[in-house]
């Protein structure tokens, strides 16, 4: 395909969202594709794209309409220099739709990353001003993509499925180097964690969608120096979680951010999730690959991803006792974390790669570039 693809993205920190663009991006580029990312100077994203030969390019955040990021984009689709601009959010969607409208060239792509975006919790007039602008975006996508079918269901019901315009592409991300990570038994002696102790991990920002509180009331009830539990992770709630780990006297360390996450996973004996409304868990995903068993809440995103007693334990949110139970049950029996851990990282690498998702976008780039419709979207399992 001839095309010359730009992957936009306006975030100043790293999330799933970003971790998703550069996964993205990379598969694009080792499929052949003449693909670039546009995102601020400083944006962590560009970090991870260090490295690979990925083209970067620099448009910054600047205003409510950000009329420099329009006028950055238009002279590159006048000239052809970009065909396509594959969005992230509303706001960088809008920019493109303006500059593509101006040009009068170019596709425009949207993934939507989240169940309840943004503009459905806004009230009053920014609600209203809000679901304008989003109606006026809907009309000028080409294209949208939803990360997991719990998104997609939301975007039908919103009313916001344009007939054939409209695909789901599941994300995947690259299968880790372990080569590059730290040995285990450094990461565990450096958490001061035993041999025969179970180490449960969890990476996820401390905001109250992430229901860390749950694992530490589930620790809490598994009290004894067997277990410990870590958080990689800041956010807004870690006082407050810090004061529950004292209440419920649980053996959960909050660690922060940490720069090396996959090297904690590895060393760990499982991998929890709490989150009770994950539009998808793309960490479940690195877990998974690392060979890891996995317990996420029943809910959303880790529907798709954990195949219930094969990969893993899916659990009802925020049922600490249930999760306790769980928790206790694999660290109780080594060969159920062997054989869980051994499907999870072969069910990565039959269905979640960043090589999968990126052939699946390209197909979505193909049709969209060729002025093709695409089918209504399929709920295709992925068991």
């Amino acid at each position: 395909m001839h095309s010359h693809i730009l992957v936009y993205n306006d975030s100043d920190i790293f999330a799933g969202t970003e971790r998703h663009i550069a996964d993205l991006a990379c598969g694009l580029a080792k499929a052949g594709e003449n693909v670039a990312v546009g995102c601020p100077a400083a944006a962590p994203l560009r970090d991870l794209l260090k490295g690979h030969r990925i083209a970067q390019l620099s448009i910054e955040k600047v205003g409510a309409l950000d009329r420099a990021a329009i006028r950055f984009l238009l002279p590159r689709l006048k000239s052809g220099e970009i065909n396509l601009i594959h969005t992230h959010n509303g706001r960088t969607a809008i920019n493109a739709a303006i500059a593509i409208r101006l040009a009068g060239r170019g596709k425009l792509v949207m993934t939507q990353h989240f169940v309840s975006p943004a503009r459905t919790t806004r009230r009053g007039p920014k609600k209203w001003v809000s679901f304008a602008m989003h109606r006026w975006l809907l009309r000028r996508l080409d294209h949208q993509v939803a990360i997991s079918t719990a998104v997609l269901d939301q975007i039908m019901a919103r009313g916001e499925a344009l007939p054939g315009r409209l695909s789901l592409v599941r994300n995947g991300t690259s299968d880790p180097d372990t080569h590059r990570l730290r040995a285990v038994k450094e990461v565990r002696r450096e958490l001061g964690v035993a041999d025969d102790q179970i180490l449960v991990v969890c990476a996820a920002r401390l905001e109250p969608e992430k229901d860390v509180a749950t694992l530490i009331r589930a620790m809490g009830r598994l009290r004894g120096s067997n277990y410990v539990a870590v958080v990689a992770g800041t956010g807004k709630l870690r006082d407050e979680l810090a004061t529950l780990i004292r209440q419920q006297r649980s053996a959960v360390r909050l660690l922060g951010f940490q720069s090396e996450v996959l090297a904690i996973m590895r060393a760990g004996d499982l991998f929890v999730l709490p989150s009770p409304a994950e539009p998808f868990g793309l960490v479940l995903l690195e877990a998974m690959a690392l060979g890891k068993p996995v317990i996420a809440a029943s809910a959303g995103g880790p529907l798709e991803i954990v195949d219930e007693g094969e990969t893993g334990l899916l659990i009802q949110p925020g049922d600490d006792l249930a999760f306790a139970t769980a928790i206790q049950r694999l660290a109780l029996h080594e060969n159920m974390r062997f054989t869980m851990g051994h499907n999870a990282r072969r069910r990565f690498i039959q269905y979640f790669t960043a090589e999968r998702m990126a052939a699946d976008m390209l197909r979505v780039y193909q049709q969209v570039l060729h002025g093709q419709v695409l089918p209504e979207p399929a709920h295709e399992a992925t068991t």
